[in-house]
């Protein structure tokens, strides 16, 4: 077991139940000292969120409740300053498909909190448990700073069980380059030779297969333990590609023959470290390292179960930069009693809110670090 608080909750079962509350405080708390002792602008703002009431120490889920959440979109213009005892490791960027591109700052802790907390929930749902072979439809790391490329690389290389790694898209001049014959002929030599995880955009895969079969191939039989793993990319259309989660995760699961509970999604952000992969039943479960909520952004209490509102992340694993509490503009529902048999809360999304409809409370907090 680790001394640390934060590494302590990294420690516990990654869908713990009962949910390990005290163990998650203490790591709100070290977090928190982290940040306010490193960022004086951000301790300015939870100060005056607070009203001048001391955060720390942090003993009780109402604490952590009334620490002030900085709102998305503000952080993806604005940036705290890295204090000199900082040491970037690594600069993840956002892709900046719906809005601005957002940057983070990573010290080696927090990188490594972060590929530790991927890889236990890739553990947790029985993600690569055999020896696999990896194929990412992704932009290869070696030409992009994009966080889904960077962190998956980082997790694959530290599963011991992905024994190889080939990307099939990479970053040329600027602009992403696929090659649809060679992810067709990498697909097509890793499915003779075992298990194969299928990692990336659900576009590349689906134009994969659709090339495929263009090609005469009814199916391409995937052995047992493979699995495909899309992330983001749903809003992206191809000619003759229909991004429809739930058609896609038929037609890929048909196409392969490995059941459609072999085929996950996974939802997460670039300013969180925590995922959301998808249970053998399409939920999003929360790991057990983030309190995930939503929230009514007009009074900024939480929502009742099965009611819509912002999702609010929680996260104490990063203390490079102030991105333990966020309030995105994803629409959400958080549910509970999954038929997987997993206890912990899942989130459901429900798409993007528009930002101008929540430009006051969006200026406040701008107004309130810039």
């Amino acid at each position: 077991m680790s001394a640390d608080p934060i590494d302590t909750l990294l420690d516990e079962p990654v869908f713990a139940d009962p949910w390990p509350e005290a163990v998650f405080i203490a790591a709100v708390d070290a977090c928190l000292d982290v940040l306010l002792a490193r960022f004086p602008r951000y301790a300015d703002f939870v100060r005056d969120r607070t009203g001048g009431i001391s955060p720390r120490p942090i003993e009780t889920m109402e604490r952590i409740a009334a620490l002030p959440p900085l709102f998305l979109p503000v952080l993806k213009g604005f940036r705290f300053e890295l204090p000199g005892d900082v040491q970037t490791a690594v600069e993840l960027t956002s892709s900046g498909t719906t809005g601005a591109a957002s940057v983070v700052p990573l010290d080696e802790p927090s990188m490594r909190r972060r590929v530790d907390a991927m890889a236990a929930v890739y553990g947790g749902l029985g993600i690569g448990a055999d020896d696999i072979q990896a194929l990412a439809f992704l932009m290869d790391p070696a030409t992009t700073r994009m966080a889904g490329s960077v962190v998956i690389d980082a997790v694959l290389r530290a599963m011991p069980q992905v024994h190889s790694i080939q990307y099939l898209a990479r970053q040329r001049n600027g602009k992403p380059d696929f090659s649809l014959p060679e992810a067709i002929e990498a697909v097509t030599e890793a499915a003779s030779q075992g298990p194969v995880l299928l990692v990336g955009y659900p576009a590349l895969i689906a134009a994969a297969v659709h090339g495929m079969r263009e090609t005469g191939a009814g199916r391409l039989p995937l052995p047992q333990g493979s699995f495909v793993l899309t992330g983001g990319g749903w809003k992206s259309s191809l000619p003759g590609v229909q991004l429809d989660q739930g058609e896609f995760r038929r037609l890929v699961a048909d196409f392969f023959e490995i059941g459609p509970r072999a085929v996950r999604d996974m939802f997460g952000l670039s300013e969180c470290p925590a995922v959301f992969v998808q249970c053998d039943r399409g939920h999003y479960h929360a790991p057990v390292f983030v309190h995930a909520q939503a929230i009514d952004p007009e009074s900024g209490e939480e929502e009742e179960p099965g009611k819509t509102g912002l999702l609010q992340l929680t996260t104490p694993l990063t203390t490079s930069y102030p991105l333990l509490k966020i309030l995105t503009t994803d629409k959400v529902v958080i549910n509970r009693g999954c038929d997987c048999g997993l206890a912990t809360p899942y989130i459901v999304p429900r798409g993007r809110a528009s930002v101008a409809r929540f430009e006051t409370c969006a200026m406040k907090i701008g107004q309130a670090v810039g």
